[in-house]
């Protein structure tokens, strides 16, 4: 696998707010033409979730069943059982398990266009609102013992940065970075104690954004990535000693035509590794999430123009198709 960024790790005192919401630029140049993907070998073979349960089961947003805005569904690991969860009036993003995988935190926009964080149980029902602000509140994210969320907002004179609140009802909001730049993608660590996530903090109106940490014990700042490109999406591995993210590079400078590739951080060799192809290559793959056993890495990826969520082993080979929606399938969740 080839080596792309440098690497720097050191402590920190904090583009633009992503609403996340630009999925739905996906959407209006997906090609309706399934196209198969080229395979890797060895492919990786996915088991189903638990009977009875959602043991491993993958929550993804999607464009389909001639919806007019995004909802949210699950599946198994091997795309089978797709079930759906939310039918709205207006678009449902960012899906994220609980913890004990009963519950659902996610962003809406049915009652507030900015969109906000609501959680609902596994099965779709129960939709609670947690979130009610000024700006808005997106990318949430779970803590280990599934008290919390943390989630990006742009609320009072945030310019875009991390928070956290009790996942119960939304109180105890407590703003966790500060910068003159925009935070945003935070990431619960497996060990409850760091959140990770992406900042233009040390190139503000550069257009390029690097991967952080910080601790929740003294919100210490540790920069991990240090290169010109567009650093988005982290996902902790279960051991918490790697994350998986994606970068974007804008080829033409108006954001029409972008090369995404998903790449692995080492925490303890502190070294960076490509895990998909590169710049040239037909494919954008991104928005990368870790099986529970840490193996497999589920990711979105345009192929011909069409997106659908695919999973590779977790040294990037064995690619697998696991959607074949001939639309948009994006954002996928495994569950842990």
């Amino acid at each position: 696998m080839k080596r792309h960024f440098n690497v720097v790790a050191r402590g920190i005192p904090a583009r633009r707010l992503s609403m996340g919401l630009a999925l739905l630029a996906l959407a209006a140049c997906a090609d309706e033409d399934a196209t198969s993907p080229s395979q890797s070998i060895p492919a990786p073979t996915f088991a189903r979730g638990g009977s009875g349960d959602n043991n491993g089961r993958i929550l993804f947003a999607s464009y389909r069943d001639d919806s007019l805005a995004f909802e949210l569904y699950s599946m198994n690991p091997d795309g089978s059982g797709v079930t759906r969860l939310t039918n709205s009036a207006g678009e449902d993003l960012s899906p994220a398990w609980s913890p004990d995988g009963k519950r659902v935190a996610f962003v809406s926009t049915r009652h507030d266009s900015r969109g906000e964080i609501y959680v609902m149980n596994a099965d779709g029902t129960g939709v609670t609102r947690l979130t009610n602000s000024a700006g808005p509140d997106l990318s949430p994210t779970w803590s280990k013992d599934g008290k919390q969320i943390a989630f990006v907002s742009s609320r009072s004179d945030s310019t875009g940065d991390i928070y956290t609140m009790n996942a119960a009802d939304g109180s105890g909001v407590t703003r966790v970075t500060n910068s003159k730049g925009y935070d945003w993608d935070p990431a619960w660590s497996p060990d409850g104690k760091q959140i990770a996530f992406v900042s233009e903090r040390d190139g503000v109106g550069s257009g390029h954004t690097d991967l952080y940490v910080v601790t929740l014990d003294g919100l210490q700042v540790t920069r991990l990535t240090s290169e010109t490109a567009h650093v988005r999406y982290p996902s902790w591995a279960p051991g918490g000693k790697q994350i998986a993210f994606n970068t974007e590079i804008d080829l033409k400078g108006d954001e029409d035509v972008l090369t995404r590739d998903i790449f692995v951080v080492d925490l303890d060799l502190m070294q960076v590794t490509r895990l998909t192809d590169g710049p040239g290559d037909e494919t954008e793959d991104f928005d990368p999430s870790w099986s529970a056993d840490g193996k497999y890495i589920a990711f979105a990826s345009r192929v011909a123009g069409n997106v659908d969520v695919y999973a590779m082993n977790a040294n990037g080979s064995g690619r697998t198709r696991l959607t074949t929606n001939g639309r948009v399938d994006t954002s996928p969740a495994w569950n842990r």
